[in-house]
């Protein structure tokens, strides 16, 4: 935060991730550095900013942040990625070539976060299961490895109990087909000449 407030050249990019996680003692500092673009330490005296930093700040909303903190930002919302960004983003990330299996998972993280879990995955537990997918050699997801891939889906009891459901786990393994499926005509590529691919987009004309 110092050799954010201290640089010279030009202002810089200050990112602070996962405040909710700190103490509101660290959140008090902070207001200070976005109230008066200052900072006091003890024994040093306050340290003013050279230039001002374009400040961001990431939340996963375990804590409510104090209001006076709120008053200074703006809110921005991200939600999930959609089946086919996740599954763009399984295909950069991940070791898979198999474009089913990449499409499935993203189909299964989309279905499990609909699914009113305590603790949905997140984009890096689904490269982990894609990870763990790829090293069992596993082409497509299954209802019957449902205890297999439990510990990586199921991070709380309730939602371990939940998942140990079979028409629950049936279900949602159906919904990964299905936004799999859906998804597939548009990512799959298509043979245009020996050697040689083409992926069809949205607006093309059989």
């Amino acid at each position: 935060m110092l050799r954010a407030l201290r640089y010279e050249e030009r202002p810089c990019v200050l990112l602070i991730d996962e405040l909710d996680k700190v103490d509101q003692e660290f959140e008090a500092l902070l207001l200070e550095v976005l109230s008066a673009w200052q900072v006091t330490v003890p024994k040093l005296g306050t340290i003013s900013a050279t230039t001002v930093p374009f400040v961001v700040l990431s939340s996963n909303e375990e804590r409510r942040l104090g209001d006076p903190l709120r008053r200074r930002c703006f809110y921005l919302r991200f939600e999930y990625p959609t089946v086919e960004r996740e599954t763009e983003i399984l295909s950069v990330r991940s070791g898979s070539d198999n474009p089913r299996l990449r499409g499935q998972l993203a189909g299964l993280a989309h279905a499990l976060r609909g699914w009113n879990m305590e603790k949905p995955p997140s984009i890096a537990e689904m490269l982990d299961l894609a990870r763990a997918l790829e090293i069992l050699g596993t082409e497509e997801i299954s209802h019957e490895q449902r205890d297999l891939l439990l510990p990586l889906l199921a991070k709380t009891e309730a939602d371990r109990k939940r998942l140990l459901l079979r028409s629950g786990f049936e279900g949602l393994v159906a919904d990964s087909k299905r936004y799999r499926d859906e998804l597939m005509p548009h990512i799959l590529p298509v043979k245009v000449g020996p050697g040689r691919a083409a992926v069809p987009s949205k607006e093309a004309v059989a």
